[in-house]
């Protein structure tokens, strides 16, 4: 069962960066507010992007996979409904073992 995970502020905010080192992957989120969310994803095994800086956000989901120990988390772009949109293009999901949200202000 997908769900939406994180605090209603960050889901309409947008990607500010995206890095990745090993098996971790932070990612920077201002949100609604202007407040700063680091999300650091653990145990990667998966990454695909196209463009996530500056993606504005409708929400962050996170889905099981049929392995136990991983799950997927999409980043879901805002104008996906938009095809036609240059916006809508951009896209984020991750597969980890876990994810953090740190708030940093």
């Amino acid at each position: 069962m997908t769900s939406y995970v994180g605090k209603p502020d960050f889901h309409d905010g947008h990607v500010v960066a995206v890095s990745h080192a090993g098996d971790a992957v932070e990612v920077i989120v201002e949100g609604f507010s202007g407040k700063r969310y680091i999300v650091h994803f653990e145990g990667v095994s998966l990454i695909e992007s196209e463009s996530p800086e500056g993606m504005m956000l409708y929400a962050l989901s996170e889905e099981p996979l049929q392995t136990e120990t991983q799950r997927r988390y999409i980043f879901i772009n805002w104008y996906v409904d938009e095809p036609a949109t240059p916006e809508s293009k951009a896209y984020l999901r991750v597969v980890a073992k876990r994810f953090i949200v740190d708030e940093s202000g």
